[in-house]
């Protein structure tokens, strides 16, 4: 078992900086965007790494900053490929922002229009569909549901998931971990049920994002750095216990947080000497 778990003080210091950057957010809500701009943009080039090392991080860089030459194809299909597909998450997680600030539902419709809006130019003829077939994830011991009973497992898990999702009320210091917790949940039963022909762990990654995002939170952004920690935990993990997973994104946000705090820092020296 080679997955991360804090200690009660990084547990504390993770808490302590959130809401230390909450309030510097809430000061300064230029700030706030920008650095959820940032997370944005290093989440959909990380989480496209994890799943494919065929393109590597510096040419997904260039991608989706629309950089180098017009024609990607010109340099392999993969290549184009790997730029509609980096293109399409960040358009998807911009997406999900506004379904934040619409109070929405995590429903089968949202996650559909998720794998839609990431892949409808790269698999245009399974993008926002269901999976029809079975499927196997490599390196998995795990092996997902008969394609049969994806809808009808989503749909039973989901009707608890929007019930805590609403009913945190305020974040405070006391339910901060809790929300942590469900993000990771959701993360581990869209990985679990694997719904889709391709992009699963994509569009799992985001979910427990959604989830995030619902309560003022920042992107979570899993480095590659740690991919393998990532996948320990997530092979540990069960619908029952997804306790791997939740320490392992514990560790993941305070390092999210610790990333953007300097830039925060920054801007309330800026104001301070102004």
């Amino acid at each position: 078992m080679s997955y991360v778990v804090l200690t009660s003080r990084e547990r504390a210091d993770l808490v302590d900086l959130f809401f230390k950057l909450k309030k510097k957010g809430e000061q300064f809500p230029q700030a706030r965007a920008e650095a959820l701009t940032a997370l944005r943009c290093l989440k959909a080039v990380h989480s496209n790494f994890i799943e494919d090392k065929k393109v590597d991080r510096i040419f997904l860089q260039l991608l989706l900053h629309n950089a180098g030459i017009p024609d990607k194809s010109a340099i392999s299909a993969h290549y184009e490929n790997a730029s509609n597909e980096l293109k399409g998450q960040e358009e998807m997680l911009r997406w999900l922002e506004t379904q934040v600030g619409e109070g929405t539902e995590f429903s089968l419709s949202l996650l559909l229009e998720m794998h839609r809006s990431m892949f409808e130019k790269s698999t245009p003829e399974s993008a926002g569909r269901f999976r029809r077939e079975e499927v196997r994830i490599s390196g998995m011991l795990h092996r997902p549901p008969h394609h049969s009973k994806v809808q009808q497992l989503l749909f039973q898990q989901l009707g608890s998931v929007n019930h805590r999702l609403f009913a945190v009320g305020e974040l405070t210091s006391e339910n901060f971990i809790e929300v942590l917790r469900l993000s990771a949940e959701v993360h581990y039963l869209v990985a679990h049920v694997h719904p889709f022909e391709d992009g699963n762990g994509r569009v799992a990654r985001a979910a427990g994002d959604y989830v995030m995002l619902v309560h003022g939170l920042y992107y979570d952004v899993i480095m590659t750095d740690y991919r393998d920690h990532y996948l320990d935990a997530m092979a540990e993990c069960t619908l029952t216990d997804p306790e791997p997973l939740v320490h392992f994104i514990e560790y993941s946000y305070l390092e999210t947080l610790r990333r953007i705090s300097g830039f925060f820092d920054l801007i309330d020296g800026a104001a301070r000497s102004g």
